[in-house]
């Protein structure tokens, strides 16, 4: 994720969003648990009692599309909140309102374990799930929201989720893929590791590209 420090930030507003990045480690080998998974021969494909996703038929050809859309790893990180447009003092404000708190914060120690898809309506996404000290984790993830209240900022605390969006499924996935992908999952337990900061980020367009840029990161404990 590339970095862009405050100081040298552009003058105008951009939409900042509050988030959890796990270390490059971490995310390194969820991605290499997902990558080992391929697509189930759609000659023995079989209907799914868990995802509502279209059946593969007997002697189908090989879709065009690929079984999931993997987001980049530079990309992976877990929402904690959207703060909205700010400017350079806004992002220098809340920064300094986090940090106060967050250094009375307890860092959770975490693991990537298991996996979902299609959590809710609408979703499009296949989910890796964490594991450890939660209870703290979903602390940080509260107490970011309630330590900018007293600055005006009233966001919304309800997008944080206890697991990370990892792909999303294309027009041509079946149940198949996603049972694959998701059965890796819940066999895969990552290494541990200690979540340290929060960290600021607003999305640049490079080229008609998004980038996530990263702010400031707020360390805990």
């Amino acid at each position: 994720m590339p970095v862009c420090p405050v100081e040298s930030w552009f003058n105008g507003g951009v939409l900042v969003h509050g988030a959890f990045v796990p270390p490059r480690a971490a995310l390194d080998e969820l991605d290499q648990a997902v990558r080992a998974v391929r697509r189930v021969p759609e000659a023995v494909a079989v209907p799914s009692r868990r995802f509502g996703l279209k059946r593969a038929e007997r002697g189908a050809p090989d879709a065009v599309e690929p079984m999931l859309d993997r987001t980049p790893v530079d990309g992976l990180r877990l929402p904690i909140t959207r703060f909205g447009n700010l400017t350079r003092d806004d992002v220098h404000n809340i920064t300094a309102a986090i940090a106060s708190e967050a250094a009375r914060w307890t860092r959770p120690t975490l693991s990537f374990a298991g996996g979902t898809a299609l959590e809710f309506p609408g979703d499009p996404c296949v989910w890796a799930k964490l594991d450890g000290d939660l209870r703290a984790l979903t602390e940080v993830a509260r107490g970011v929201p309630q330590c900018v209240e007293p600055l005006g900022f009233f966001v919304d605390r309800r997008l944080f989720r206890p697991m990370m969006a990892i792909a999303a499924v294309t027009e041509g996935t079946v149940a198949a893929d996603l049972e694959a992908v998701v059965d890796a999952l819940d066999a895969f337990r990552g290494h541990t590791w200690t979540l340290d900061s929060v960290v600021l980020t607003y999305e640049s367009f490079v080229a008609g590209r998004a980038e996530t840029v990263e702010l400031e990161r707020i360390p805990i404990g």
